[in-house]
């Protein structure tokens, strides 16, 4: 602590004996009157001789004060540095402060803090004559020609354009539109048999990672095959809550065993992380398939009794 209130006094006496020339622990500007938006350097040097403690230097942003910070460069020395060299711009006319600044000196632990007081600079305005900057501007030269010259000529295009569109409706109108060829209807039963063949022949050459999909894939054969028949919506519906509504209808008397097989099967694979064999998963499209069957079984005589 001693030796920092030595060393405090040492600078405060090396400032006061600094105080007479321009050259000490303040600001020094390039010049004190400078013209609106004219960049200028800004010195912030330390006294002779320089104190051999570690220097604090505080953070500069991109502002200072009512300047405008463009550059900063460090003054150094080969053992520390003693100075900033600072290029900054002022926006705003009129007499401007450079801020007071804190700078902490470390000597040993403790810190000592010297403020550098701020300082004027004079701001100028440029001077503006109107007369002189600024001019008539000329009219742009004639080109030799004008838009309204080319009106007939767009007029007429405009009219061709009209009249070929109106020939083009009359014919289009008079012409009548081929009708186009139905769509062959494809039974809902015989599509959903077709699917799980298809994924019968697929079963034979399925890895352990593929398992899952196969058992999902074939409940969602037979959830296709109820919204499109019966306009039953169990696509987001649950085994449970399947298999609760499938209670209710009359078609589960002869369906509602095989889908039952079918939904708690699958609910074991991808629930439960089954790995079922080849024997089963041949089991599981049969009973989807026998599922099918029975339900075209019991909707055919039903359509067949309303036709009539």
């Amino acid at each position: 602590m001693k030796q920092g209130l030595a060393f405090f006094f040492f600078l405060f006496g090396t400032c006061y004996a600094q105080a007479q020339v321009s050259f000490g622990l303040k600001w020094k500007a390039e010049k004190d009157t400078v013209l609106l938006g004219e960049p200028f350097s800004l010195d912030l040097l330390l006294p002779e001789p320089k104190p051999t403690a570690s220097m604090v230097w505080p953070e500069l942003t991109d502002s200072l004060g009512p300047f405008e910070l463009l550059q900063v460069n460090w003054l150094d020395s080969a053992q520390l540095r003693f100075g900033l060299r600072l290029k900054v711009v002022g926006y705003d006319s009129g007499t401007a402060q450079i801020p007071e600044i804190t700078l902490g000196f470390l000597n040993g632990a403790d810190t000592l803090n010297v403020r550098i007081p701020s300082s004027p600079i004079e701001i100028l305005a440029p001077d503006v004559n109107l007369q002189a900057d600024f001019q008539d501007i000329l009219a742009n030269p004639d080109p030799g020609y004008h838009w309204h010259e080319f009106l007939p000529w767009i007029a007429l295009l405009v009219a061709l354009a009209f009249l070929a569109w109106l020939v083009w409706f009359i014919f289009k109108k008079r012409k009548p539109a081929k009708p186009m060829p139905a769509a062959p209807k494809i039974d809902p039963f015989d599509f959903a048999v077709a699917a799980l063949l298809q994924l019968k022949a697929e079963q034979a050459n399925m890895s352990e990672e593929q398992i899952k999909e196969f058992y999902t894939r074939t409940v969602d054969v037979l959830r296709q095959m109820v919204n499109q028949v019966y306009k039953l919506d169990v696509s987001e519906m649950t085994s449970s809550e399947w298999l609760a509504l499938w209670k209710r209808r009359p078609e589960e008397e002869n369906t509602g065993r095989e889908l039952k097989y079918v939904l708690h099967i699958a609910d074991l694979v991808k629930f439960a992380k089954q790995q079922p064999g080849h024997a089963e998963h041949q089991q599981l499209i049969d009973a989807a398939l026998a599922f099918v069957e029975a339900c075209r079984a019991h909707f055919k005589p039903l359509t067949s009794n309303s036709n009539e």
